[in-house]
């Protein structure tokens, strides 16, 4: 249910005139809201909206590895400046082996005579299903190896690094807008109409050469040696090539392309071999994995993040949030023409100070050590989207609520011997996890971070979020968040160990962000 932005302010209103207004804004009955009719209950009705005070924030050290996407590229855009994305990359040997691979080595076995494998081109292939910028450019990069392996005992997140070894292409390209021609039956529903059409479909496949086709690199050959040999291994493969780093070209700054880290996201070795009958050469390939589908479970499969830098506009009030002490820094609303930013991959959040939390405790105080004078009915926060500003980016469909302190940290709490950070927490569930038995998803829904609150959005008109957070103000006015106060929120549409990686982003109008309370006043 949408509660209209805009509404009328009420002060002490009568239960009657309170029951008037719900029907008037097609919102729930009054005792949807815990509240009796006039003569039954010694309270009154009050409603009011509280207003937020709104500003843009950069945070630091989200998780990147092991995500649902690998981003690479750059894009600049004229508000929040250039975004460059590098993925770091680890190869593993497939556990499950693609049906067309073959190894080099297994041929001699098919074949009556020296099958003689060479080597032709040497492809790293991923599927994308998300182009932030223009697709018509193609993406530019250069790939380079890593001068030692990603460690398996470290944690990586949009702010590490590591090492670079030596070129293995520069400047290698790839179209984004490719299109493939297939061939599919004409009515698929029919067991009798076989009749088929040639269609034309986008080929979202990113195909990057480092060998062949003018292209000559001695680790290419370097592996295919070992792959014709019948000693190898993943050691003696992580030997030889210790991992790779995809990095936009210097002068690329178009778009940033989300690569799946499905079972297509392999390095591919093409070759030729003669066939059994010395009459003629077939072809084969062999690929080595660096995405999570070709393996059992996520622990088990190649390591990889995603490293995001951004540049901030210079002139902008927005550049005080680079340097080390952004993070400590926001820019109000009032300062960016009336807009606040959150955006999922690089960071920004849209920070929120509401003091009519503190007033509700104020107003909640018992008298003479009695019961709190005041009981919530229903609190929601109301976050009008700022129209015609996001015309790059996707629109973030969701977002999450942080407690944070007067320095933009996230504040924290030890669950389950585990420290998290502290989010509002979904209409329900204890406030401070009490009751939830992991961290992370579980089958029966226990998890913290699956538990979180969310912001949605009024699809398809995409006009403002709402979120529902009535539980937990109850627990801030009534002082049971088992913890410090939070000094400030974070709206973010990251949420930490669900492993989402994107760059949608959202543009608030962070003039008319509120915070609606039903209460009632007890007698």
């Amino acid at each position: 249910m949408n509660w209209p932005i805009s509404a009328c302010r009420l002060s002490s209103v009568s239960l009657l005139s309170a029951v008037l207004l719900f029907t008037a804004a097609g919102c729930e009955d009054a005792n949807d809201l815990g509240v009796e009719l006039p003569g039954t209950a010694a309270a009154n009705t009050d409603y009011r909206d509280f207003p937020v005070t709104a500003s843009t924030v950069l945070r630091d050290s989200f998780e990147t590895q092991k995500a649902t996407r690998i981003l690479v590229g750059r894009v600049r855009d004229n508000v929040l400046g250039t975004t460059t994305a590098t993925a770091f990359l680890n190869l593993k040997i497939a556990q499950a082996v693609v049906a067309a691979d073959t190894l080099p080595s297994a041929v001699t076995k098919l074949t009556g005579v020296d099958p003689n494998p060479q080597l032709d081109s040497l492809v790293v292939e991923a599927a994308f299903d998300a182009v932030y910028g223009s697709s018509t450019t193609p993406l530019r990069v250069n790939v380079y190896q890593l001068a030692q392996p990603l460690d398996d005992r470290e944690t990586y997140n949009a702010a590490s690094s590591v090492a670079l070894g030596s070129e293995l292409g520069l400047n290698v390209s790839t179209r984004l807008n490719a299109t493939a021609r297939r061939r599919e039956r004409t009515n698929s529903s029919s067991s009798t109409d076989t009749t088929t059409i040639v269609v034309t479909v986008p080929n979202n496949t990113v195909r990057l050469k480092l060998h062949g086709g003018g292209r000559n690199l001695p680790l290419a050959n370097d592996v295919f040696s070992l792959l014709k040999g019948t000693s190898f291994t993943q050691a003696a493969l992580t030997a030889v090539w210790k991992g790779m780093a995809l990095q936009p070209a210097a002068d690329f700054n178009t778009a940033v392309v989300g690569l799946l880290p499905s079972s297509a996201a392999r390095a591919v070795f093409y070759y030729h071999y003669t066939n059994k009958k010395n009459t003629g050469t077939l072809k084969g390939r062999y690929s080595v994995a660096f995405g999570l589908g070709s393996f059992q479970s996520r622990e088990n499969a190649p390591r990889y993040f995603t490293q995001i830098t951004n540049e901030l506009p210079t002139g902008s009030p927005l550049a005080r949030l680079a340097g080390a002490n952004g993070a400590t820094q926001s820019v109000a609303a009032g300062e960016t023409d009336g807009k606040v930013y959150m955006q999922s991959g690089n960071g920004f959040g849209a920070k929120l100070e509401i003091p009519g939390l503190n007033e509700l405790r104020q107003l909640a105080q018992p008298v003479d050590g009695g019961s709190p004078a005041i009981a919530i009915n229903r609190a929601e926060l109301l976050i009008p989207v700022s129209p015609f500003a996001n015309l790059l980016f996707p629109q973030a469909p969701s977002a999450y609520l942080y407690e944070v302190n007067a320095t933009n940290q996230s504040l924290q709490r030890t669950l389950l011997n585990n420290r998290v950070e502290r989010l509002v927490l979904r209409e329900g569930v204890n406030p401070t996890g009490a009751g939830l038995t992991s961290i992370v998803d579980d089958q029966y829904s226990n998890g913290y971070y699956q538990n979180a609150a969310k912001a949605t959005l009024n699809s398809p008109l995409n006009t403002f979020y709402t979120m529902s957070i009535t539980t937990y103000v109850q627990a801030y006015v009534y002082d049971k968040l088992g913890g410090p106060t939070p000094a400030a929120f974070v709206l973010s549409p990251y949420l930490r160990k669900f492993y989402e990686l994107d760059l949608n982003r959202a543009v608030l109008d962070g003039n008319n962000i509120k915070l609606r309370v039903y209460y009632s006043k007890l007698r």
